[in-house]
C-alpha cells in the first residue's frame, strides 16, 4: 500500500521557499523589495542562499504579491499572498516551479501525474484538502482491489416449508 497523499508538505515547501528567498533578498533592504532588487540582487545579498526558481516566481508574480501596489513587496504583502496560496491551493505550474527539485518527491510526482483527477472543483488549483481526499480515495481503491467484496454465487434459495402448523 502506498503512503497516503497529503498536500501539506508541498504547501509548506512552496511557502518556505518563497519566504526564505524573500528574507535573503530583503536583507539590508528597507520597506520591502522592489522588482529590480529581486531581478538584480545587490552584492550584499548572499546569493548562495537564493533559489533561482523561487526568485523567478517572485519576479513573475510581483504585481500579484505587491498587494498595496506601492512598488515593493513587504513582509506583510508576502504573508497575505502565502495565506492566499494556502487557501486557494497551487496550480500545476506553481507546483512545478515552487516544489520541484532535482530530488522531487514521489508525492509531488503523483500529484502532478494525477492533477486533473485531484482538482475536483476544476479551478486549476489543488488544495491540501483535495490532495488528501484523492489520497484517501486511492487508498480505498487499493483496499477494495486487495480485498474484494463478497459476491454470493451458487447459493440456493431453498426455503423449508413449515408443515407442523395446524389449520
Amino acid at each position: 500500500m502506498s503512503t497516503r497523499l497529503n498536500g501539506q508538505s508541498l504547501m509548506v515547501q512552496a511557502i518556505y521557499g518563497l519566504t526564505n528567498n524573500f528574507a535573503v533578498l530583503s536583507a539590508g533592504a528597507t520597506g520591502g523589495l522592489t522588482l529590480e532588487q529581486i531581478i538584480n540582487p545587490s552584492d550584499d545579498v548572499n546569493k548562495n542562499n537564493l533559489n533561482a526558481s523561487f526568485q523567478s516566481y517572485l519576479s513573475q508574480n510581483f504585481s500579484n504579491i505587491d498587494a498595496d501596489g506601492d512598488g515593493k513587496i513587504s513582509a506583510t504583502d508576502l504573508q497575505q499572498y502565502t495565506n492566499q496560496l494556502s487557501q486557494k491551493g497551487l496550480s500545476y505550474e506553481e507546483l512545478m516551479q515552487l516544489c520541484y527539485s532535482s530530488s522531487a518527491s514521489s508525492q509531488l510526482e503523483e500529484v502532478l501525474n494525477h492533477f486533473s483527477e485531484i482538482d475536483k472543483n476544476g479551478d486549476g488549483r489543488v488544495t491540501n484538502a483535495e490532495i488528501a481526499a484523492y489520497g484517501v480515495d486511492t487508498e480505498i481503491e487499493e483496499m477494495e482491489e486487495e480485498h474484494p467484496k463478497f459476491q454470493p454465487t451458487n447459493i440456493s434459495n431453498y426455503v423449508e416449508n413449515d408443515t407442523t402448523s395446524s389449520t
